[in-house]
């Protein structure tokens, strides 16, 4: 038998193993029920839809569940407070406030002690300074509560802000914040197919980082082209298994016959074939490998065939070879850039047509997944804000579930688009998911090169964001101008009266009436009374015959008011001056927006064609006197009496004037031998083509018609023409789309000759055309010839009329000076301001018509289609914030040990680099949105099968690597592999993988502060104490001998006198020692580790040589408080417990013992009101056949005597023997019985009842 050396060593293990506790899932059916009475709660205060009301969550509670999250991370901090209030000096405390005992107590995280009783509440807080030994309690339990979303309370309530809190959602604020919230809590959120992105093998993603190497991808690349004889292996697949078909496959059966190749038997031969030539997992015949599995690896295969750069890393937004975002794809739709690269696989890569929607389906479900979404509408073009955050949102699903977004609609991609964050976690995804579509939005756009972001992603993206901003900024500025009021001397009249007569406050109240220099005809006539402003708009008001009925005068009152009045006349026009000049830059932005947004292929036409503009008016031709002279008496007379038949009805130049619409023009233009027409609605900002249009200008020859001149003569009628549109938009500035016929007249404008343009206009798109001044002098016509209002027409408006300066006028015979325009009412303008995009852009619903509203309210409908644009560009913006924001995260929190200074080295894209924890933000919003969202990938494998099988994992891919990976692992014949998305294995071997000892998937022990670990070691420590007393007492009672010796006999192996005088001797160093242990002794570690503490023999003969003074400051044992922390939550929060961890690691010190064995957990857990120990390996030990861990040699039985855990279980016996003797009894028999049986190693598990818990 071989002996194993008890020689010393330096290394220092835990006190006990911390084991390995398999994720558990009980808590989700208690948050599902906390969730539904949360969601409840907050659709009653989401009742009212007003938008802007608010929401306030304070005082409303839900039931704390039982086992739920949150019920659980507050259960530490409960124990406590419910401790705190059963010690003698809280009580003492209470009665000193006449507080009731009965009182639901609560400790906030801002410090507040709160007492509930009898529909009171009272803050006692400040009188904790009378129980000083309350105040760690107190300080801890600030600490947990401001942890745990703000308040720990013994009530079986909570309340729903700390829920929110706890589960990272962000406070709703608004009833929009709630609709956001209660949505995404509905939201059934979609899942990965079977198969996820197919590039699993390839692309590394969080929950799983293991691809198949560069080696291995190379070795797979000559396994094919051996096999298929250099053909390649789709084609040759396809032939096989789906041949016999004469027409190419759809793109929207492409996922179908995918399956159905990979599926079949043929193909799963070759992936068999291929797995045992790479000698991956399945190549022998102990390794049972599933059709699944077989499935994905030929998928792997197809995908390295297709192109030797696949798994590579290739430039920017390049997959094989086809550059999918180039700048000469700007504004072209997913399915004419896809066919452009189907082409570019014919042309390249030995794809035939009918099998090219199956590459390119397979090839961009990994790279670009945002072609492949559903009913994508052909006016999503490459390059457009829409564009951008269209992309961010399929980024973002794509990283939750992989190959998810392809079986999405766009209608249900846009529910998300148009959804905002709700926990930080998402704030952070979408930002980080941000900074790609924005840098290729300004690569379409050339703004930026790939030279330049391959140089720095950092400085591409601050261009990119400025100019992407940029625009949002000047269609905002647009509509803040458009949407400021033009002056009127009306509201000039009131600043200059409200500078001369401060503190007025009648001004515009009619109170004023002429006490002098009345007008005869005014004499016997009931006087009328004006306000002060009204009058000095005529400048009446300085004349001082107007003045107060009753009362002081006006002038009497303020008296600085007449020497210091000046005309607003001259003011008007001045300030009127000034801001028409930017209302009417304005309104030309307004309209080279509408030209700009254009289809490129149209803006070309526009630009490079000779155009004619049109205008749309109603006949206004009716029946005229024989005479021209209508107002001759003797004329009307004579054609009453005559009644002249056969009169020819004719228009007036004027009546055509008033009746021509002002809200559109018809725009064509002649290009490359085709005419083409578009209606530019210079009310609504909105142009479009119209080929009905274009078709009847041309039938009826009315390109060559002229332009109506300026007689003013009667005119034979225009010819009227059923029109393919709606006249009202242009007479009335109807919303465009209700209509589609009408009838009208069609009048040429002019013509606007073809400029000599640059040849590169079709590669610009819509950022550079409208920053360009390519349709500076179409919007220019237009506006010049039919502008929505004139600059006389908004003068005279702003000008406006008093009472009396119409009376006057009245009395001259002179006109009137409101206009009278036909315009549209305000019902007209609700689709414009509705937040329903079918109302906005459709134009659903009918628009009431008056013709009686001025014309600054017109201006003020072009300044709500300005907002409108702003709104839709709302996205643009956020997304442009998101990205910025996005960049900072990833740089800021890039690992140093990563060795990568630039995130996106290379113009590699964010979310596809592959996570290796170098983004930790990325890592940990992914996380914590997957928990939320549902969608974790193998904890519930793990929860459903044997722990030591499946297991979470550190692998580094060759033992000297510095790399470090995360990985799910699994293990079959004693091998671990990496774990696929069928919870199977796969690939080669993991040699370094090292499974970790996960306690639970939310940390929860994690949400505990350093205060709180320090807190149980302080309460331990006399813990500890007590039970190196007991167990020195019972060994130096006589009486016990006999009971005490059998348990130093059964754990130590020698009950002798000189055993037993050892064991004293230590007993007796480590209460030397432990009565000198402060917690500032220990170093609180918060790293991953095996252990729950270890002391430093180094550090502890400093301390032990220290003077008093330095000694209770000098650390020397380390504490691993996540699993400290958890052992005590585990073990029914004992500080029993704790107390045996702390004695084992003091045998340590002066007694200088080893860690040869321990005690285990049962594997059963816990169960019962004691702390149960498999002392097996210890009476092992101690019998002479205990084990190495490592060599598996025998240890001699004098090792028990050399084992920390040996002396500190003997300790915990002897104490318990003092305390209570029939359980100590009842664990000798355990142990006696289980020795005798066996009379050599005892191979299950022997339990013993230690601590009470």
């Amino acid at each position: 038998m071989s002996i194993t050396n008890t020689t010393n060593t330096f290394q220092r293990y835990l006190s006990r193993p911390s084991v390995y506790t398999s994720p558990q899932d009980h808590n989700s059916q208690k948050d599902n029920i906390e969730r539904l009475e949360f969601l409840d709660k907050l659709k009653r205060h989401a009742q009212d839809n007003s938008h802007s009301m608010e929401v306030s969550l304070e005082g409303t509670f839900i039931s704390l569940e039982s086992g739920s999250s949150l019920e659980e991370t507050l259960q530490p901090a409960r124990v406590m407070l419910r401790n705190m209030v059963e010690k003698a000096s809280f009580k003492n405390l209470l009665m000193k406030l006449r507080l009731s005992e009965d009182s639901l107590f609560e400790v906030t995280a801002k410090g507040q002690v709160k007492a509930h009783h009898a529909g009171r509440t009272q803050s006692f807080e400040g009188a904790f300074k009378l129980a000083p030994d309350l105040n760690d309690d107190l300080v801890v339990l600030v600490e947990m509560a401001q942890l745990t979303g703000g308040v720990v309370t013994l009530d079986d309530q909570v309340g729903m802000i700390q829920w929110l809190r706890f589960h990272r959602y962000l406070l709703p604020r608004t009833v929009i914040d709630a609709q956001n919230l209660i949505a995404f809590l509905e939201q059934r959120h979609p899942v990965s197919p079977p198969f996820g992105n197919y590039w699993e093998m390839i692309q590394a993603e969080e929950n799983n980082p293991l691809t198949v190497s560069s080696a291995q991808r190379n070795r797979l690349r000559a396994l094919i082209k051996e096999h298929t004889k250099g053909e390649s292996l789709l084609e040759l697949l396809s032939e096989t298994v789906l041949g016999g078909r004469s027409t190419p496959f759809k793109r929207s059966d492409a996922e179908y016959f995918l399956k159905t190749l990979v599926s079949s038997s043929i193909a799963l031969i070759w992936a068999k074939s291929f797995v045992r030539d790479l000698d991956w997992y399945g190549a022998q015949d102990d390794q049972p490998l599933s059709d699944e599995s077989l499935q994905q690896i030929l998928l792997t295969a197809l995908l390295l065939d297709l192109h030797p750069m696949v798994g590579e890393q290739e430039p920017r937004n390049q997959v094989a070879g086809f550059d999918l975002y180039a700048a000469q794809h700007i504004e072209k739709s997913f399915a004419s850039v896809q066919t452009e690269f189907e082409r570019h696989l014919i042309n390249h890569h030995r794809i035939t047509e009918q099998n090219a929607a199956l590459a390119s389906h397979l090839v961009l479900a990994g790279t670009a997944p945002e072609f492949l979404v559903k009913d994508l509408p052909p006016t999503l073009l490459l390059g457009t804000p829409q564009w951008v955050d269209y992309c961010r949102t399929i980024a973002v699903q794509e990283t939750l579930s992989p190959g998810s977004s392809r079986s999405m609609t766009h209608a249900q991609i846009q529910h998300l688009m148009k959804s905002d964050s709700v926990t930080e976690s998402q704030q952070a995804l979408n930002a980080l998911a941000a900074v790609d579509p924005v840098i290729d939005w300004a690569l379409l756009n050339s703004i930026v090169t790939h030279d330049e972001v391959n140089r720095s992603a950092k400085d591409s993206l601050e261009v990119a964001v400025a100019a992407y901003a940029r625009h949002a900024k000047t269609i905002a500025e647009t509509a803040e101008t458009l949407s400021r009021p033009l002056p009127t001397r009306k509201s000039v009249a009131l600043d200059i009266l409200k500078q001369v007569a401060k503190g007025c406050t009648y001004l515009e109240d009619d109170v004023l009436h002429q006490k002098s220099n009345r007008p005869l005809e005014d004499a016997y006539a009931n006087p009328f009374l004006m306000s002060p402003v009204d009058l000095h708009m005529s400048n009446d008001l300085q004349t001082g015959d107007w003045d107060l009925k009753h009362g002081a005068s006006i002038y009497t009152a303020f008296p600085k008011m007449l020497p210091n009045l000046i005309s607003p006349d001259g003011v008007f026009y001045r300030q009127f001056n000034q801001n028409y000049v930017s209302h009417a830059q304005a309104v030309s932005t307004h309209l080279k927006l509408a030209l700009s947004s254009l289809p490129l292929v149209d803006r070309a036409r526009l630009l490079r064609g000779q155009v004619t503009i049109f205008s749309v008016r109603p006949s206004v031709a009716t029946l005229h006197p024989i005479t021209r002279l209508p107002m001759n008496p003797l004329a009307s007379t004579l054609d009453v009496i005559l009644k002249v038949p056969n009169r020819v009805p004719m228009e007036s130049h004027k009546d055509k004037e008033q009746a021509t619409g002002r809200y559109g023009v018809v725009m064509c233009t002649y290009f490359e031998g085709r005419l083409s027409c578009y209606e530019l609605f210079t009310l609504h900002g909105v142009c479009r083509e119209n080929t009905e249009l274009a078709e009847l200008i041309e039938r009826e020859n009315l390109l060559h018609t002229s332009p109506r001149g300026s007689e003013k003569n009667h005119t034979h009628p225009a010819p009227v023409h059923q029109l393919p549109t709606d006249i009202e938009c242009y007479t009335h500035g109807v919303t465009p789309g209700l209509v589609n016929t009408s009838r009208g007249v069609i009048e040429k404008i002019g013509e606007l000759s073809a400029p000599p343009l640059a040849s590169d206009i079709e590669s610009k798109g819509y950022y550079q055309s409208f920053y360009s001044s390519e349709f500076e002098s179409l919007v220019n016509f237009v506006l010049k010839h039919r502008p929505i209002a004139t600059y006389d027409e908004l003068v005279k408006e702003c000008w406006g009329q008093t009472r009396l300066e119409a009376l006057r006028a009245e009395r001259e015979e002179g006109l009137n000076t409101f206009l009278n325009i036909v315009v549209p009412f305000k019902s007209c303008i609700e689709d414009i301001s509705s937040d329903d995009l079918d109302r906005q852009f459709q134009g659903v619903g009918a628009c009431t018509l008056e013709a009686a509203m001025t014309l600054l309210l017109v201006v003020g409908v072009i300044a709500k289609v300005a907002s409108l644009a702003v709104r839709s560009m709302t996205l643009a913006t956020k997304a442009s914030a998101m990205a910025k924001t996005g960049l900072g995260l990833a740089s800021s929190l890039l690992n140093p040990l990563d060795g990568v200074t630039d995130l996106l080295i290379g113009g590699a894209k964010l979310l596809r680099k592959g996570f290796n924890g170098s983004v930790a933000v990325l890592e940990n919003a992914i996380s914590d949105l997957r928990q939320l969202t549902g969608q974790t990938q193998f904890e519930p494998l793990a929860r459903a099968v044997d722990p030591d099988i499946i297991r979470l994992g550190t692998w580094r891919p060759v033992e000297s690597s510095k790399d470090l990976f995360r990985v799910w692992g699994i293990r079959q014949n004693d091998h671990w592999y990496a774990l696929n998305r069928h919870g199977q294995p796969w690939g080669a071997k993991l040699n370094n993988f090292e499974p970790t000892k996960v306690w639970h998937l939310l940390k929860l022990d994690k949400l505990m502060p350093a205060s709180y670990t320090r807190k149980l070691l302080n309460d331990a420590l006399p813990a500890s104490r007590t039970k190196i007393d007991d167990a020195i007492k019972v060994l130096t009672d006589a009486s016990l001998d006999t009971d005490s010796g059998k348990v130093v006999n059964l754990l130590l192996g020698d009950n002798s006198s000189q055993g037993r005088g050892k064991l004293l001797t230590h007993l007796n160093e480590v209460k030397n020692d432990i009565a000198k242990v402060t917690p500032d002794n220990f170093i609180l570690d918060t790293a991953q580790s095996d252990s729950i503490a270890s002391l430093n023999p180094i550090w502890y003969k400093k301390w032990v040589g220290a003077t008093p003074k330095d000694a209770a400051q000098q650390k020397f044992m380390r504490i691993y408080s996540h699993n400290f922390n958890q052992q005590f939550r585990t073990e029914g929060y004992s500080h029993n417990v704790l107390a045996d961890d702390i004695v084992h690691e003091l045998f340590h010190g002066a007694p200088d013992t080893r860690d040869l064995s321990y005690a285990g957990l049962p594997k059963s857990g816990r169960q019962g009101n004691y702390q149960r120990l498999d002392v097996a390996p210890l009476i092992n030990l101690a019998s002479g056949h205990g084990r190495d861990r490592v060599t598996q040699e025998v240890i001699d039985k004098a090792g028990a005597f050399n084992n920390a855990d040996s002396f500190a279980l003997t300790t915990s016996l002897l104490s318990q023997l003092s305390k209570d003797p029939v359980m100590y009894r009842r664990n000798i028999e355990t142990m006696s019985k289980a020795l005798e049986r066996n009379n050599g190693y005892i191979g299950w598990e022997v339990l013993v009842e230690l601590n009470p818990v």
